[in-house]
């Protein structure tokens, strides 16, 4: 009964009997933070209204609906299908071509629009051509899941740009972060689905490739490769920000579109636009609501609680408290968005980061190799729900076939968590 006295812990308790009944993730966050500020009192109304409005008062924060609408441009361009032709002509003769296939433009596709969803939607037309070629259909549907996870990991990430903006950190040194992980997550990834292949038989890609073929592929995904080179290599240079380079991503896709690819009729404009403001009006009240509900739990002690409890059950060695923090975000994970679980949760875990003296960066990047898992793991799983759903594979199966793409992410978080070299040595020439 001790800790129904505190209005952080009946807070989270209605938000998760809220989220238990099916309410829109927005919708559980906000109503439980309301209603601990209306029945505990623990701060006028007003108090609400002002840390809504001010957690989007924030300048690196308009980075993130730019790069949904680069997200949208990027699914209608062309540039996946070209992007895929040239990776399927580098690695296609390899043990699990297609599947390898998947995962290299899922990387650079990734680098681009920093949304998994995107990802997910632009790659889904290939679960049909390794149905064809002897891959199992839930495989498939796990490969094209597993893809899209680079989304949030190599930079530009949305969910680095929030972490930045809750533990004001830089967030060029957070981009930076996520390029070693990044690739690590491909290695294991590719590494597992090679093995796969050759122990199953499955079939490769058979193409004859030569250096005119290779030409014209590299022509024709030219423009598409160069935007990474273009956003990323505009920050490291110190041409422009995050934000800007957000604004530089959509400017980049429509001209690109407009002048090269010309897929996007002029009359289809306003529908992109519309999906991608439908997509960033969820995104914005899951920041907000957040942002309301972590201000409770801050002011209210459960932040304190937590440090306290964590030190106590850990006796304070740090491997266990990150050990304990990775299995509460991959807990997290199972049932929130990556959003809502950085907003609520990094604030409660900063404190005892500090007390450990555990690099922000280097749990930044952590913290998103984990969150980035949340797509492929059940029971919410977005991004292999929508690549089932696209690929007509029961969820069911599709989780089956996940679970080896689950356990090779796993083993990258705990090297991410525990060796600093691999997120920190490219932000440490910085």
């Amino acid at each position: 009964m001790e800790l129904l006295s505190s209005p952080s812990i009946v807070g989270v308790l209605i938000f998760l009997t809220l989220l238990a009944l099916n309410f829109p993730i927005f919708a559980a966050v906000g109503l439980g933070a309301l209603a601990t500020l209306v029945f505990y009192q623990v701060a006028p109304l007003s108090v609400a209204s002002y840390v809504f409005a001010g957690s989007l008062d924030s300048f690196p924060l308009l980075a993130t609906p730019l790069f949904i609408i680069a997200g949208a441009f990027l699914t209608k361009t062309g540039i996946a299908t070209r992007l895929v032709r040239l990776a399927e002509l580098m690695v296609g003769n390899l043990p699990g071509g297609l599947p390898l296939t998947v995962l290299v433009t899922g990387a650079i596709l990734g680098s681009m629009s920093g949304s998994n969803l995107a990802t997910v939607a632009a790659l889904s037309f290939l679960i049909q051509p390794m149905a064809e070629r002897g891959y199992p259909r839930p495989f498939a549907v796990a490969v094209v899941a597993a893809g899209c996870t680079f989304g949030v990991v190599i930079p530009p990430s949305i969910n680095l740009i929030i972490y930045g903006v809750i533990t004001e950190e830089s967030i060029p040194k957070l981009f930076a972060a996520g390029v070693g992980p990044g690739l690590l997550m491909l290695l294991t990834l590719g590494g597992y689905v090679v093995a796969a292949s050759k122990i199953k038989g499955y079939k490769r890609g058979g193409e004859e490739r030569s250096w005119a073929s290779i030409s014209h592929a590299f022509r024709e995904a030219f423009w598409g490769l160069l935007a990474p080179v273009v956003i990323l290599g505009g920050i490291y240079s110190g041409l422009f920000t995050a934000t800007e380079a957000a604004a530089v991503a959509v400017v980049y896709m429509f001209l690109v579109d407009r002048f090269v690819y010309k897929a996007i009729p002029w009359k289809a404009l306003p529908r992109v636009m519309f999906e991608s403001g439908r997509t960033i009006g969820v995104v914005v009240f899951i920041i907000s609501t957040a942002a309301v509900f972590g201000w409770i739990m801050q002011t209210q002690g459960l932040a304190s609680m937590m440090n306290s409890a964590v030190m106590s059950a850990t006796d304070g060695k740090p491997a266990l408290i990150l050990l304990a923090f990775n299995a509460i975000f991959v807990g997290a994970g199972m049932f929130l968005e990556p959003l809502a679980a950085i907003y609520l949760l990094v604030p409660l875990f900063k404190p005892t980061l500090d007390a450990i003296g555990y690099d922000l960066i280097q749990f930044g990047a952590m913290m998103t190799v984990n969150l980035s898992m949340a797509h492929l793991t059940p029971p919410v799983g977005v991004g292999l729900f929508l690549a089932s759903q696209l690929g007509g594979v029961p969820f069911t199966q599709a989780v089956r076939a996940a679970i080896p793409f689950i356990i090779c992410e796993m083993t990258v978080i705990l090297m991410v968590t525990f060796i600093p070299g691999i997120s920190l040595w490219l932000p440490s020439l910085m």
